[in-house]
């Protein structure tokens, strides 16, 4: 069968799909059972939490799988994804792993960290389907109120789509719009976007800007200095977008600012923030750094 599937993600299903999921996957669309994957959202959104579904069409719009993703409600970045079914006809022609991948995908852009299924031992192609999208096999853990009836945990970790690139004089403007949103917490004046041109172009040997992105989009900005000869370099400033904080993206500059230091010979590397600056200096402990000196600003190094 050579045909067109497409896969949709949404948090508010049309009244279509809604039926036609009822009918696919418990045979009727008699209002308890269009109401059942409707209360699957309903819950979700009056308890304050996140969801979405996962729907996976034929060229005419009929529904022939879906899967519904669920937030945990203690830790925002662990992911749950459940009630999966493919119609028999598309069964063995990958929509499964089409629709776990497109959530995958979409949890990446969420900045979920891990993703978590649960299957019945006796399930043997589910069991095979989450091995070879990269579940693997997990102590069982309760999530949010799921009953356990005695399924096997799976959980694989969400690709972050992190890298980092060298900032020059052509990332001044997202340099400048990223700073401009960070410079309250920074207590840092205005720099304009003829200065973030200056900064970035100089080619200073001791001195490295860098833009942390997510996939091709900016989100974070990372200064390195680390003068040749010098045992010890620093981050001398770091600052992330503040719709992508609290997504690990420091921690993963943190880890490269700390390899690429220690390429280059550097023994230790340093970092001072502001005393007010909780987040950061909760990120910089948790990364293993230590505290030297206390004041205004609180300075932390870790020998690498």
């Amino acid at each position: 069968m050579n045909e067109i599937i497409t896969i949709r993600i949404s948090k508010f299903l049309t009244d279509e799909f809604v039926r036609q999921i009822a009918q696919k996957q418990w045979k009727t669309d008699a209002p308890p059972w269009v109401n059942r994957s409707r209360q699957y959202i309903f819950d979700e959104i009056m308890n304050e939490n996140d969801c979405f579904g996962v729907v996976a069409t034929a060229a005419n719009r009929a529904v022939i799988g879906r899967l519904h993703c669920v937030r945990n409600e203690t830790d925002p970045k662990l992911w749950y994804y459940g009630d999966l079914f493919v119609i028999p006809e598309y069964r063995r022609m990958g929509v499964a792993t089409k629709m776990i991948n497109a959530a995958i995908d979409h949890l990446s852009d969420l900045g979920a960290v891990a993703l978590r299924c649960y299957v019945e031992p006796e399930n043997a192609p589910s069991r095979e389907l989450q091995a070879s999208v990269g579940f693997s096999e997990k102590n069982f853990e309760t999530f949010n109120d799921f009953i356990n009836d005695g399924e096997i945990m799976y959980e694989m970790p969400v690709p972050n789509n992190l890298t980092v690139i060298p900032a020059t004089e052509n990332e001044a403007y997202f340099a400048r719009i990223l700073f401009a949103q960070n410079k309250e917490i920074l207590h840092a004046g205005d720099i304009g976007f003829s200065e973030w041109r200056e900064l970035l172009s100089l080619n200073d040997r001791s001195e490295k800007h860098f833009m942390i992105c997510k996939g091709a989009m900016p989100v974070g900005y990372m200064k390195i200095n680390g003068p040749d000869g010098a045992s010890e370099a620093r981050i001398s400033m770091l600052f992330i977008a503040k719709n992508f904080q609290r997504q690990g993206i420091g921690t993963f500059a943190i880890t490269y600012a700390e390899n690429y230091i220690k390429e280059r010979g550097f023994r230790s590397i340093a970092v001072q923030t502001d005393e007010d600056n909780l987040p950061a200096q909760k990120c910089y402990l948790k990364c293993g750094y230590e505290v030297y000196e206390k004041g205004n600003k609180i300075k932390f190094r870790k020998i690498l």
